[in-house]
């Protein structure tokens, strides 16, 4: 029982700096677009790093918001005949979905480590910031949404399809 405790402390520990990750990055990378529309078109100056930050910030915040999704059952899905089959079957169902998208999420995470390798060699353009930086994105995005894929399939493992119980503010509203 303290192992199980300790893990959910964790999971909850990992979303929280997830979470915070995420939103330092949409502060960063608005302030980086408000920063280049001023530069383009107040002072008719494009500002090369400014327009670098806002978009590999906005790569970074796709793919761990991505796994904030997963964690909040935000990803779309199509449930037309979800409540209709039986216990056993459903539990089977999203067990097979599950593994179809870890799947996925292997293929990229498998297929980014060419890219690390290569960003390894690689700076960006303006800031001259090593590339694998930016492709690490992938395969640690990856993993995080199929953590949380693993962590709602053993959550909802008694009603697999039912529609989650509002466990943030944003639902509650």
């Amino acid at each position: 029982m303290q192992a199980r405790s300790a893990v959910s402390a964790g999971i909850d520990g990992l979303r929280q700096a997830m979470s915070a990750i995420v939103i330092a990055l949409f502060v960063v990378m608005m302030a980086a677009v408000i920063i280049q529309v001023l530069g383009r078109y107040v002072f008719n100056y494009s500002i090369a790093i400014a327009s670098e930050v806002a978009t590999y910030g906005q790569i970074w915040l796709v793919m761990l918001g991505a796994g904030i999704a997963m964690a909040r059952h935000q990803h779309v899905a199509i449930t037309l005949f979800h409540g209709h089959l039986a216990l056993p079957v459903a539990r089977a169902m999203s067990v097979v979905i599950a593994a179809v998208t870890i799947a996925f999420l292997g293929v990229i995470a498998y297929g980014s480590i060419p890219l690390i390798r290569l960003g390894f060699m690689q700076t960006s353009a303006a800031m001259d910031m090593p590339m694998w930086i930016m492709y690490a994105s992938m395969p640690i995005g990856a993993a995080y949404i199929a953590l949380e894929l693993v962590v709602s399939v053993i959550a909802r493992w008694g009603n697999p399809f039912v529609p989650p119980a509002a466990d943030f503010e944003e639902d509650v509203a």
